[in-house]
């Protein structure tokens, strides 16, 4: 009987507890640095008048709703209520991903609009720039030290965050990470885009350059709208009960093997799905028809709770059987 060690289950829980409290002072810090981010690079904007520095504002502000309801959300799953919700609150995590997804796309559609118009506004002035009528005229950019100065420590601010939490294989910390990669190459953009705008301004170099401002924050916002697109579809999935990848079906179906193989007969049905962010797991297996029930019993549950052992498994389901003339669908109501 394949049974892990005690020592071996303090180990595992520990480190659990671990990564949980790294996943807590990681949250917290990028709530601490995201409000930070929002008053100094909002005081950048209004300096600078630049409209790709005024789209990272923004980007900003919903950082900072994102980090609040992440946080909230990774409370609110640790509160346990067995009679509220007997298998816990762990698909709060992607409904929560799936809303922050439609705010950002929202604030970045505005940012588009706004762009567009300015764009429009500058084309019109330099092919019209004598005509009377028209009350066009150009923004006035200003990227002096200050947004300068904040704009890098963003970028720097959101690179280390990316690094901290790319390594934690965890739902919102794939979301804080990706958030943070955005982060680092719209800011880029927005100050390259604004500094060229500025110089546009001063007529440092070409005055027409001036529409690159307004380009950058429409990439900018298309950018952050098609990686938020791709993580809803991807949290969809996981809600909607997509199947696990081969190799975790492969792993359950090893473990499953290996775990009784003087008793165990057949291994007939291995299925894993996403509830949430994490799987539920059904596995069929043949035990001898003249075994004792108590025995099967017995056998039934340890292997249930080695599968739940697993890190990214929420809860398995192990059923006994003795014959397998009967189709895997036969049993349970599909569809």
């Amino acid at each position: 009987m394949l049974l892990p060690h005690a020592d071996g289950e303090n180990a595992g829980t520990s480190g659990l507890k671990r990564r949980d409290r790294i996943i807590t002072i990681l949250t917290t810090v990028s709530l601490i640095i995201n409000i930070i981010l929002v008053i100094i690079k909002a005081v950048g904007a209004v300096i600078s008048n630049s409209l790709s520095i005024i789209s990272s504002v923004v980007d900003s502000v919903v950082d900072l709703l994102s980090s609040i309801i992440l946080m909230w959300t990774a409370r609110q799953i640790k509160k346990k209520n067995i009679y509220k919700y007997p298998t816990g609150r762990a698909r709060l995590e992607p409904a929560a991903i799936i809303i922050l997804s439609v705010i950002m796309c929202a604030a970045s559609v505005q940012v588009i609009f706004e762009s567009v118009q300015t764009f429009a506004d500058d084309i019109e002035y330099f092919t019209k720039p004598y005509n009377q009528t028209s009350c066009k005229k150009l923004p006035d950019l200003d990227m002096s030290i200050v947004p300068i100065v904040v704009m890098v420590l963003t970028i720097v601010s959101k690179a280390v965050l990316f690094l901290l939490s790319y390594r934690i294989d965890n739902p919102t910390m794939s979301a804080l990470a990706e958030d943070n990669r955005n982060d680092v190459a719209s800011n880029i953009v927005a100050l390259v885009c604004g500094l060229i705008g500025s110089y546009a301004l001063k007529k440092k170099i070409r005055q027409e350059a001036i529409v690159v401002d307004p380009i950058g924050a429409f990439l900018i916002s298309m950018y952050v709208i098609t990686a938020w697109i791709r993580q809803a579809c991807r949290q969809v999935r996981h809600l909607t009960g997509v199947t696990a990848e081969p190799s975790f079906l492969q792993l359950i179906t090893h473990l499953a093997y290996n775990f009784r193989p003087d008793v165990v007969t057949k291994i007939d049905t291995v299925r894993a799905f996403h509830s949430g962010t994490k799987f539920l797991v059904e596995v069929d297996i043949g035990l001898p028809s003249s075994m004792p029930l108590a025995i099967a019993h017995d056998i039934g549950e340890q292997l249930q709770r080695e599968i739940e052992k697993l890190d990214n498994v929420e809860r398995a389901f192990v059923h006994l059987d003795f014959e397998f003339t009967h189709g895997p669908t036969d049993e349970h109501k599909t569809g």
